[in-house]
């Protein structure tokens, strides 16, 4: 049944980009419909596998939206999104990829609305097989559509890879190798060069301090974040490293410079408030 799901996949995924066009959508903006399609798990509650409210600002910025409801206006002009919705007043309060299961149990207060169209696209997954031999055979046959449905995350579920607390292992490992990286000039360069090139520029700081504020993200968020992913403790250094990489590539650099920026103006707040008290 393997080919069957990809083909039944490239075609489920043809029929939502002519959907998307014949409503007048924008490349750009059918782009980012394919990123929340797909499942942008960092964004996403850990339990119900949701878009939630509360994550609706880091979400929009990541998107390049200036406002909420630019990012509302999307999801609902897609008819793509199963959308919880408060019953008195209609406020979006969560939606949910058709990608993953339906886990979302509805308040009393909440009423959802289903997407307007269907496609048989998300019946592969009844189709998947567990073995990793089959995965691997997925994972062989992706360039056949390389612009449609990944199907390796689609018959996984999309299940975040994360847990709740970081392994001590990974910690350790991760800890180190990022003060080895921060502290040689040269990977320094190479990892979070353009961090720092666009954080100074945006943020109007020197090197020195920009630097301050990137060792406060490592330190403070990306270690535990890092050593949270499923398996990271069995990785060999070089996928880790190329997760660094892609971690501050272009497509997240404008969400981790806000983050980190946040994380900073907070960090300092604290130490003025400590220091207040004596």
């Amino acid at each position: 049944m393997l080919k069957e799901d990809i083909a039944l996949g490239a075609t489920g995924a043809r029929s939502y980009e002519r959907h998307w066009r014949a409503k007048k959508l924008s490349w750009t903006a059918i782009g980012k419909l394919w990123y929340l399609l797909y499942g942008a798990i960092e964004y996403m509650d850990e339990v119900t596998l949701c878009y939630p409210q509360e994550k609706f600002n880091k979400l929009r910025t990541a998107l390049g939206f200036k406002q909420d409801s630019e990012l509302v206006d999307l999801v609902e002009s897609a008819d793509t999104f199963r959308i919880i919705r408060h019953k008195d007043t209609g406020e979006m309060m969560a939606f949910l990829t058709p990608m993953v299961p339906n886990r979302f149990v509805l308040s009393e207060s909440q009423v959802a609305e289903e997407p307007k169209i269907e496609s048989k696209l998300f019946y592969a997954r009844a189709n998947a097989m567990a073995n990793s031999d089959d995965r691997d055979k997925i994972a062989y046959n992706l360039h056949i559509h390389k612009n449609s449905i990944n199907m390796k995350i689609l018959l996984a579920g999309n299940v975040p890879k994360f847990h709740d607390k970081p392994n001590e292992d990974a910690y350790k490992r991760i800890s180190n190798g990022l003060k080895l990286i921060f502290s040689n000039p040269e990977h320094n360069r190479y990892y979070f060069g353009e961090f720092i090139y666009h954080y100074q520029r945006k943020y109007k700081t020197g090197e020195w301090q920009t630097k301050e504020v990137l060792a406060c993200y490592l330190v403070n968020h990306l270690t535990r974040h890092m050593a949270c992913r499923v398996g990271i403790e069995n990785w060999p250094g070089e996928a880790i490293a190329q997760w660094i990489k892609n971690y501050f590539g272009p497509r997240k650099l404008e969400f981790v410079m806000t983050e980190a920026h946040e994380m900073w103006i907070k960090q300092q707040n604290y130490i003025r408030n400590e220091q207040n008290q004596f």
